[in-house]
């Protein structure tokens, strides 16, 4: 058994001043100006219109996380510092904001936990009162799902040509990925309207619908079906008895034949694992009202309600799997 050490969980705790120093460099715009190139504190001065003793701290600090070096009077980003810079191929850029708007709200952790209420309003309400705020949202979850998303088309079971409705792909970041991997297959992204302009910049090959969890059938016609139908990312959004109502509603647009595609953080029973999952846990109570990691059992009796068969979970080397339900074909009618 490994001893208890003071230094290391000491060093956890301090693991936030990392964390801040990266946001601060991007929110700010200082690794912005030094992607563009090496730069003296009075260059970067005028340039951002920031504090010099602020700024020279905030250079300090990203060079002892190895993010900045200093040559003569220049400052310059380090090869993996130059990754948060928002024009580089592989930015992370995105992520960090999005990183950095819950880094605020894990601070009132606290209260979640004593209060069970999440911390920021539901994403609808961000959509609506701070259009650029949720578009950068979307735009990261896409960069996230550049980096991890891969594994989707190998869980999924999404076979040759057909059609899908992605509900609530946001960027189309997933059905992406699976017509990526299906040429033949064709993808509608529906969301509220507000995510339309993140998609467009992002996939503009997808299809997008304006759709609406409130309305049945999130808003498409009574007699549309689906091959498949993608529910991405969703679940950990909603308390159970929500939950059964979107499985039931994503169900109805599932063709006979066709499968329903649960793409989720799914929780071990004794809920402290997979590791990854368990940890997302937390974020799900700051982030969202009745927000939750939900089992296999608990997934696929939703799935049952729905009038689907659940199949055994896919889960691949990252922490989300894939649960699908098949809608039994149509008899024949004599």
């Amino acid at each position: 058994m490994t001893e208890p050490s003071p230094i290391d969980l000491v060093g956890s705790m301090t693991a936030y001043q990392q964390s801040a120093l990266i946001g601060t460099a991007v929110e700010t715009g200082l690794a912005d100006v030094l992607a563009a190139g090496p730069a003296t504190l009075d260059e970067l001065l005028a340039e951002l219109g920031t504090d010099r003793r602020g700024t020279m701290a905030l250079l300090a600090g990203l060079a002892g996380f190895g993010l900045v070096e200093r040559d003569g009077e220049k400052f310059a980003l380090t090869p993996q510092g130059a990754l948060l810079g928002r024009d580089h191929p592989d930015s992370v850029a995105q992520i960090v904001l999005k990183e950095w708007f819950f880094y605020r709200l894990w601070a009132d952790l606290p209260d979640a936990v004593r209060t069970g209420h999440a911390q920021t309003g539901p994403w609808r309400e961000r959509l609506e009162n701070d259009p650029p705020q949720a578009e950068s949202f979307l735009r990261a979850l896409d960069d996230l799902c550049t980096l991890f998303g891969g594994e989707l088309p190998g869980l999924a079971a999404v076979d040759g040509p057909g059609t899908l409705l992605d509900v609530g792909g946001g960027a189309g970041s997933h059905a992406a990925n699976l017509v990526k991997a299906n040429p033949g297959l064709e993808a509608t992204v529906l969301d509220l309207p507000g995510a339309e302009p993140v998609l467009k910049e992002r996939h503009p090959g997808l299809d997008f619908v304006a759709g609406d969890f409130e309305k049945p059938r999130f808003g498409r016609p009574e007699a549309e079906q689906w091959d498949y139908v993608l529910v991405a990312n969703i679940l950990h959004d909603h308390p159970a008895e929500r939950n059964r109502h979107l499985v039931a509603e994503a169900a109805s647009l599932v063709k006979p034949g066709g499968s329903l595609i649960v793409y989720e953080w799914v929780i071990d029973p004794g809920r402290t694992g997979p590791e990854g999952v368990a940890k997302f846990t937390a974020m799900m109570v700051v982030e969202n009202e009745g927000g939750w990691t939900w089992t296999e059992q608990e997934i696929g009796d939703w799935i049952t309600a729905a009038g689907l068969e659940p199949q055994p979970m896919n889960r691949g080397n990252g922490p989300i799997a894939v649960i699908r339900g098949l809608k039994p074909p149509e008899r024949p009618t004599r």
